[in-house]
């Protein structure tokens, strides 16, 4: 389950008890971006978890993973950031030893007590690291991840999801409305996002890295 939520905090335009208009749409994109499966146009697509990671007795026992993303400030390119966030959550997520118990129940396993069934602790095998860039479409200018302000005037946008693994194009994504993209405007946001995903994998490398030292 994959949920993006937007408390009153992030934004003067949120209202108390009113669900934020963008929050379900941004839950779907994760979603999508996160768990898509299947044959498109004629290209494997492959969700960025290996669904076998989270087995433990086949047919039997399978972990079950919530993703709750917060939004704590509203400014603009909002699914870029929860996309972010996202990744990082899971590749820091290690999965710990179980056992069952004599309830036939799954439980952490205590040293000394119970055999584990699924060997020691271990992270998520991510097939992918997909990172996005969204690009402003105004006029003759593309602004790469504008601002609330900013998209505020805009005439339409774009979102480029890449595998920041292999720089392979995982999904293109154009909301409705008059706005029309050129094929070489396209071109210039898929450039920009391959320069943009390289800085976000960088990024999440280092973080890794320092929570692993600590």
């Amino acid at each position: 389950a994959i949920d993006f939520h937007m408390p009153c905090i992030c934004s003067p335009l949120v209202r108390p008890g009113r669900e934020a208009e963008a929050a379900p749409v941004i839950s779907k994109q994760l979603s999508d971006t996160i768990l898509r499966q299947g044959i498109i146009f004629f290209i494997i697509e492959t969700s960025m978890i290996n669904m076998e990671d989270l087995c433990l007795v086949s047919g039997k026992a399978a972990w079950m993973a919530y993703l709750d993303v917060y939004c704590l400030d509203a400014d603009g390119a909002l699914f870029d950031a929860a996309l972010f966030s996202a990744v990082a959550a899971f590749s820091s997520l290690e999965i710990p030893t179980v056992s069952l118990n004599d309830e036939g129940r799954v439980v952490i396993v205590v040293p000394g007590e119970g055999e584990p069934i699924n060997g020691e602790n271990k992270k998520l095998n991510l097939k992918t690291l997909p990172f996005s860039l969204t690009c402003l479409l105004h006029k003759n200018y593309i602004v790469a991840d504008p601002t609330a302000e900013e998209e505020s005037v805009m005439e339409t946008y774009l979102t480029v999801v890449l595998d920041s693994s292999t720089s392979r194009l995982l999904s293109l994504s154009k909301p409705g409305g008059s706005g029309l993209a050129q094929k070489a405007e396209i071109q210039e946001c898929v450039e920009f996002a391959g320069k943009r995903v390289k800085e976000l994998k960088k990024i999440l490398n280092e973080a890794i890295s320092d929570m692993d030292v600590d």
